[in-house]
């Protein structure tokens, strides 16, 4: 699946250069083009801090109950080292029962925790992209920008469509600001 993005990404990187350079040189200069890093907007933006904060929360609640599990196991697993010699064949058969449940527990709380962790910041992430472009569509018809390019090169492992752009066309800042404007309006 990566690679079918990696190749979206760098077909629609030729297809805006295309529509870009496709037309005359009096139509190419008279064309605005913009920038803009969306995860940049999701890390800085009054909306993308509280995601941050509230999936924080999530982590510590999620990260307290492991390690109230982990801390059970341990003292089960302490409590059968010292007394598994007294106790007789039947106790010692049903804890070390119970300390296979509790060890695949636990680490199947562990793989459930990243996986709801990891839903939840990617729900987080695209409803704040669903917000923002909206934004974007209103700046660029005000401003007069006939294309806006997503520029996260360096932020992820797959860069964004863009492979090099001049930080005069990055629209990021404006576009963080009047999402906060907007995010703070709302009731």
């Amino acid at each position: 699946m990566r690679e079918n993005q990696k190749i979206t990404r760098v077909a629609l990187g030729a297809v805006a250069a295309l529509i870009i350079l496709g037309g005359s040189g009096a139509q190419a200069a008279d064309m605005k083009v913009a920038t803009v890093k969306m995860q940049v907007i999701i890390n800085e933006s009054v909306a993308g801090k509280n995601a941050v904060g509230g999936l924080k929360v999530k982590m510590e609640a999620e990260g307290k109950k492991l390690q109230d599990m982990k801390k059970k196991l341990d003292q089960l697993e302490g409590e059968y080292e010292q007394q598994k010699m007294i106790w007789r064949p039947d106790v010692v058969e049903e804890k070390e029962f119970e300390m296979i449940r509790l060890r695949r527990d636990l680490e199947n709380n562990q793989k459930d925790s990243s996986t709801m962790l990891r839903r939840a910041q990617g729900k987080a992430s695209q409803q704040i992209i669903n917000d923002v472009q909206g934004i974007i569509n209103d700046y660029a018809k005000q401003k007069g920008i006939v294309m806006v390019l997503e520029n996260s090169s360096g932020l992820n492992p797959s860069g964004g469509v863009v492979a090099y752009a001049d930080d005069s066309i990055d629209i990021t800042a404006d576009i963080i600001k009047l999402y906060d404007a907007k995010t703070k309006a709302k009731p």
